[in-house]
């Protein structure tokens, strides 16, 4: 060791200070350069503030860095980030996209590995299909549109009242307030004396509602009690109605209407003395005919009566019965007086 130089030393110090520097600093920024590292690329129109250093997470849990981030080499502006996963055990199908997420709050970036279902590995220095995350100040953005559509439509709606209002109160307008205020206030003063009438009436009057309300009460109650009856009638005469309906009623009613028509016309015929009851009812011949046949009769049986030997000859000893006159016989006697008497009083 005395014949190592003392530059020797100084720079194998510095070497050394150097190196545990960079092994620091990637230490630091998550890098471990001693594990086996697998590198992929992703292609975005916008990173959106993604950067070296930032994480790769699959399921949040970080199994690597993004390495760099720069243009890509055809110039079209696209960005390519270049990304490393230290984690050999993890597959990565060909079909895993890349998505830049925000990792927090603040919004800072992320990777996050979507995995596919491909039954091929990605290898080493692929390039991986690429997505970005909605941020959170856009997603804010888009939820405030519509707020800010309504915003709007409120703030023409106020305009608008403004300037009716202002209308309303120009000087032309306000002419007539004193009048419309006078005319609400005299209605305010009908309604506050129909009001009082109104009152009063009812403290007049409360005996007597009283009264109605209680008969109201009690035809409530009668009707309740009675429910059931009239459930019963109101059956009863859906049944009556029923049977009405099935009642053939039209063709009855012109069976009566032909059965009155021939009664008008038998009628009609008796009135004009056609057939034997017509005869009998226009004519007192008949009735004239057994007046006379009676009165014949009763001075038969009276003549029967008083001289029965007449008709009956029956004699036990030969004598002949006295004869008497017979009802009839005296009505002609003294029909005959009368006769003589009213013509011995006539003139000569």
């Amino acid at each position: 060791m005395s014949g190592v130089s003392k530059e020797f030393k100084i720079g194998s110090i510095v070497i050394v200070s150097i190196t545990l520097l960079v092994l620091g600093m990637n230490y630091l920024k998550g890098v471990n350069l001693f594990a086996s590292q697998r590198k992929f690329n992703a292609v975005y129109s916008n990173i959106d503030g993604l950067g070296p250093s930032n994480p790769v997470i699959l399921n949040g849990f970080k199994i690597g860095l993004v390495q760099k981030v720069g243009f890509h080499s055809s110039g079209d502006g696209t960005l390519v980030a270049t990304f490393s996963i230290d984690q050999k055990e993890l597959k990565i199908p060909s079909d895993t996209k890349a998505r830049i997420i925000s990792s927090d709050f603040f919004g800072s970036k992320a990777i996050e590995l979507m995995i596919g279902t491909s039954g091929v590995e990605a290898a080493n220095g692929d390039t991986l299909s690429s997505e970005i995350q909605m941020g959170l100040a856009e997603a804010v953005r888009i939820e405030l549109i519509p707020l800010k559509k309504k915003t709007d439509e409120l703030i023409e709606g106020v305009d608008d009242i403004l300037t009716n209002l202002k209308s309303v109160f120009a000087a032309d307008a306000t002419q007539g307030l004193p009048k419309v205020f006078e005319s609400l206030q005299r209605t305010m003063s009908n309604l506050e004396s129909t009001t009082a009438v109104l009152d009063g009436t009812i403290r007049e009057n409360r005996s007597a509602l009283d009264g109605i309300f209680s008969n109201v009460l009690s035809i409530t109650d009668n009707l309740e009690a009675n429910n059931t009856k009239l459930s019963n009638i109101i059956n009863n005469f859906n049944s009556i109605s029923d049977s009405l309906a099935k009642i053939e009623l039209a063709a009855t009613i012109k069976k009566a209407d032909k059965t009155l028509a021939d009664v008008s016309s038998i009628m009609d015929k008796v009135n004009s003395g056609e057939g034997s009851l017509g005869m009998l009812i226009n004519n007192d011949t008949l009735h004239t005919s057994l007046l006379e046949t009676n009165k014949e009769v009763q001075f038969l049986i009276n003549d029967l009566y008083m001289n029965p030997w007449k008709y009956v000859h029956v004699s036990i000893f030969g004598k002949k019965p006295e004869e008497k006159f017979s009802r009839q016989e005296l009505e002609q006697l003294r029909d005959l007086i009368d006769e003589e008497i009213d013509s011995s009083k006539q003139p000569k």
